[in-house]
């Protein structure tokens, strides 16, 4: 298993024009701040978890509609320049 120390979700809205993210402690917390919010359908978490896994970044292939309730409830704080983010 890869041992991980930070791990990092980023949201892009308005077209690409705003980036919201927040760190994570383990790929754990995030799972679970993902379900809680109900943000990724459970096939696209599956996924995003193999690559974490795999040590790879994820990218949904689709636009997954998010709420700012959602992004509230994650704790995401707008990222001062999206090009900072990986993804």
């Amino acid at each position: 298993m890869v041992e991980v120390d930070l791990v990092r979700f980023a949201v892009v809205v308005d077209g690409g024009t705003t980036a919201f993210g927040r760190s994570f402690g383990s790929w754990a917390k995030l799972r679970m701040e993902l379900l809680l919010a109900n943000v990724l359908s459970p096939a696209y978490l599956n996924h995003a978890e193999e690559n974490f896994y795999k040590g790879e970044s994820w990218r949904s292939p689709d636009t997954v509609p998010m709420t700012d309730e959602q992004m509230k409830e994650m704790k995401l704080k707008r990222q001062p320049d999206q090009k900072a983010i990986s993804v």
